[in-house]
Parts: C-alpha cells; sequence; structure tokens
C-alpha cells in the first residue's frame, strides 16, 4: 500500500503548483501509511513536507440534522407561522416532534420568533436567521468556525465535539519526479555481466551510519592475580 502511495502523492503534487494536504487528498488513509510513504520520498529529496497537529470539529447526530433540516427553534417558527389562526401549544408536539417541541420552542421565545396569546402560539415576526444551522453548516464544511465562542456555545449545547486530528503540508522537492524509480542496494555480478548497472538507481551510501558494536574480549583468567600482586609490590 505504501509503494502505490508513493505514486499517488507524486501524481497529486504534478496537478499543483504549490502545497496539498493529506487530509484533503488523501483522507481514507491511515497516519503509519500515509507516514512511511513520505519518509520515503522524503529520503530521496523528492518532497518536503511537515506535519500539522490541529483540533476539528465534528458534528455529532443532532447537529447533522439540524445542518440538513434546521435548528429546532426554526422548526418551531415555521410551524407556527404557517399556522395562520395561530398554533395551538399542545399541537405543536405532533406537528414538529417532541424534541423539537421542548427545545425549540423555549429558544424561539427567546429569540422573540412567537409569541403566546392565550393556549396559541403565533408568529412575531414574517422571517428569521437560524443562525444554529448556518454555523453547524459553516462547521461542516471547514471543520471549525472563526469565532471560538460559537464553538464553545455548540460544544456546551453537545452539538459538537472536538478530535486532534494530524495531517501533513508536502510540496515537490529538490529532486521532484512524476514517477518513483526503485532504487537497488547492491552492485551485483549480475548487473555487471548484463551492463544494467550503467542504468539502474543505486541507493547512495550512507558513510556516516555507524557500524555494529564490536564486544570487548574478555580477561586472562591470571589478570586479577597480576594486579594483586603488582599492588603489593611483589614484583
Amino acid at each position: 500500500m505504501s509503494a502505490d502511495l508513493t505514486l499517488q502523492v507524486l501524481e497529486a503534487l504534478s496537478e499543483v503548483d504549490g502545497s496539498i494536504l493529506s487530509s484533503d487528498a488523501f483522507p481514507s488513509i491511515d497516519f503509519i501509511t500515509i507516514k512511511s510513504a513520505l519518509d520515503r520520498l522524503g529520503s530521496r529529496e523528492m518532497i518536503i513536507y511537515r506535519q500539522i497537529d490541529r483540533e476539528e470539529a465534528k458534528l455529532t447526530p443532532e447537529a447533522e440534522g439540524i445542518a440538513a433540516e434546521g435548528s429546532h427553534e426554526a422548526k418551531v417558527f415555521e410551524a407556527v407561522r404557517q399556522a395562520v389562526q395561530g398554533l395551538k401549544i399542545a399541537d405543536l408536539p405532533g406537528i414538529v416532534g417532541k424534541e423539537s417541541a421542548k427545545v425549540g420552542q423555549g429558544k424561539a421565545f427567546k429569540e422573540g420568533w412567537i409569541k403566546k396569546d392565550k393556549d396559541l402560539l403565533r408568529a412575531a415576526t414574517d422571517s428569521i436567521q437560524d443562525a444554529s444551522r448556518e454555523q453547524l453548516q459553516t462547521i461542516q464544511r471547514t471543520r471549525t468556525h472563526p469565532e471560538p465562542k460559537v464553538l464553545q456555545d455548540l460544544r456546551k449545547r453537545k452539538l459538537i465535539t472536538m478530535q486532534k486530528v494530524i495531517t501533513f503540508e508536502i510540496k515537490k522537492g529538490p529532486n521532484y519526479a512524476a514517477e518513483f524509480v526503485k532504487e537497488e542496494t547492491d552492485l551485483t555480478a549480475d548487473m555487471l555481466a548484463t551492463g544494467t548497472w550503467k542504468t539502474v538507481k543505486l541507493k547512495p551510501y550512507n558513510f556516516k551510519a555507524l557500524g555494529a558494536p564490536t564486544p570487548s574480549g574478555a580477561l586472562h583468567p591470571r589478570m586479577p592475580h597480576l594486579a594483586t600482586i603488582s599492588s603489593h609490590k611483589l614484583i
């Protein structure tokens, strides 16, 4: 999968002049697979990338319904507005649902959208702006909101949750190419015999790499005795 992704990364970069975000270009690919492919390309300086850690807002199921159909208070207002002669309070749950009637009625009163006339509800304005729906639609598109207070309020209302997301900004490196050529690690006798060593791409050697640690030898059995004798100046 990582090998296939390296080609996808190179192809995605070939279509842009600047950088791409892994979260946009490869939203379904897991972190380990993406990191492996980027490290592979980065080791050849075909790409340059940096990791970005950020928090994103995610809509709850209730919020997704509001973004699609409108807020509870907007549903209440619309039901009342359509009842030209007024809407009986007892009839409201049957029209908008128990949850919307319970949550939305109080908010609609608070916003000044509806008013009470004995046992009837009447519209107090001709039109409204459904701010809750607009805010959630913005978050649905951008995964955030420009006003921190809005995010805080929606979290209190349990309409969004915040989650940490790791993404990568990727751009072309000095050795960028649209094709990923496999590097050979060794010069083999077959390459020399066939002449393919002239065209293959060899992986550069890392002369700064440390060799395997060499274990030290054991002391000769007589060395401790010699040390003791030497300390007593017997020799």
